[in-house]
């Protein structure tokens, strides 16, 4: 791998490659009758930010039943349509990507008398616009190559793995910071179990006679074709059903996990004094939902402070969150309301300990509103700000209400600084 990367191009790519390859190891429409060909795969893209993702590619085309040795094929038409999951988008939005252009390159094998011929086919991804929210559908349309076959017999089209290299860019044409270069380098993985198999086809004698065909043959062989075309259709249903019945089995929504470093500072307006902040947010993250859920941890901290600008004091403070956080991803960054319990570990005025219990605490829940700011995005992290109101103390012993009258407050303020772990 180069770079990580991303997956709506490859969806484009993805189809336009696979059509590519399959059509120009096959025939062009100058040798034989051609008949509707369609192949739908299913791959696993691994990509930055959203990690493996499902992506669905169709191909379709029209393929000869035979080709004549000793004659090209002729170039051939292809058109493809790859589907970029929800997750995928929302990842991409998320990064502030309005459109993805670029490359892709699939595998597939060629394999006939006297070959067996792996191909490597790239394909340009077209800029492809990405929707805010839901699924993206990337058309791509191709010709192929002329090819010509020396020996008769049956030959085979397979197709394999992809490999994109697409790069996701802002409204201004700039590039994401995905990477260090902006451009996703991704290997996308064929799901096992899969028919890949795009065509078979013969290969005939082109220096042979031809020969006149009676009635009674053509309707032998029309006879034929249409159970094959019927014994394709059974498979095809019973394809689909197992598909079908493989999705409702799988969870749909599943979440992603991010991990940030939290450093920063909190102003506590009543005592005049700020405590820096550090500590981490785990979080499971719903990209297709926009929303999220996970853990805040803050370690131990301490400020100094002057009551009424000349009594020296300072306390150890601790925070505990109120069960798990959540909150809504907004554009590449989130809100969320903090729920959250703090505790005076110790109390000193002129060094000299007035609460010592741990549980002198706040009798409230507090919640800080907060918001991410315009830089911030999911790769690296951002400014994370907000306000919250301590409520009264208990358990601080002797001097409870005069500790409770000097803490509790209005218009406390967070400024934290997440870096993406």
């Amino acid at each position: 791998m180069k770079h990580p990367r991303s997956k709506t191009a490859m969806a484009a790519a993805a189809t336009g490659v696979l059509g590519l390859v399959a059509a120009s190891l096959v025939a062009g429409a100058q040798t034989s009758f051609a008949d509707p060909v369609s192949l739908s795969l299913n791959y696993h893209c691994t990509l930055p930010l959203v990690g493996s993702q499902p992506l669905k590619v169709v191909i379709n085309t029209d393929l000869p039943a035979s080709v004549p040795t000793g004659e090209p094929t002729g170039a051939f038409d292809i058109q493809a349509v790859a589907t970029i999951n929800a997750d995928t988008v929302a990842g991409l939005s998320l990064i502030g990507a309005t459109t993805i252009e670029g490359q892709a390159i699939a595998q597939a094998a060629v394999a006939a008398p006297g070959i067996d011929l792996p191909v490597s086919v790239p394909t340009d991804v077209p800029k492809t616009d990405i929707p805010a929210s839901g699924e993206l559908d990337v058309n791509a349309t191709g010709s192929t190559p002329s090819l010509t076959f020396d020996t008769a017999g049956q030959a085979q089209i397979t197709v394999g793995d992809l490999e994109l290299v697409v790069t996701p860019r802002k409204a201004d044409g700039s590039v994401t910071g995905i990477t260090p270069d902006g451009t996703i380098d991704a290997p996308c993985t064929q799901d096992e179990g899969q028919d890949n198999t795009l065509a078979t086809f013969d290969i005939t004698d082109g220096s042979a006679a031809p020969q006149a065909v009676s009635e009674e043959a053509a309707v032998s062989d029309k006879a034929v074709s249409d159970r094959a075309v019927a014994d394709k259709a059974v498979v095809d249903k019973a394809v689909t059903d197992k598909t079908v019945a493989d999705e409702r089995s799988v969870s749909p929504k599943d979440t992603i996990k991010y991990s940030f470093a939290i450093d920063g500072s909190t102003t506590l307006k009543a005592l005049g004094s700020t405590a820096p902040i550090k500590g981490s947010f785990d979080a499971d993250v719903d990209l297709a939902g926009k929303k999220f859920t996970g853990d805040l941890k803050v370690d131990p901290t301490h400020t100094d402070f002057k009551l009424m600008g000349f009594l020296e004091g300072s306390a150890d403070v601790q925070v505990t969150e109120n069960g798990q956080q959540s909150g809504t991803l907004e554009g590449t960054g989130f809100t969320t309301d903090i729920s959250f319990s703090t505790f005076l570990t110790t109390v000193n005025l002129y060094g000299i300990p007035v609460s010592t219990d741990p549980k002198c605490g706040t009798t409230e829940t507090s919640t800080a509103s907060m918001v991410t700011g315009p830089d911030f995005d999911l790769l690296t992290g951002g400014q994370l700000t907000g306000s919250y109101a301590l409520s009264d103390f208990a358990n601080c012993g002797a001097f409870n209400d005069i500790i409770s009258g000097f803490a509790k407050s209005d218009g406390n303020t967070m400024d934290l600084n997440l870096t993406k772990q």
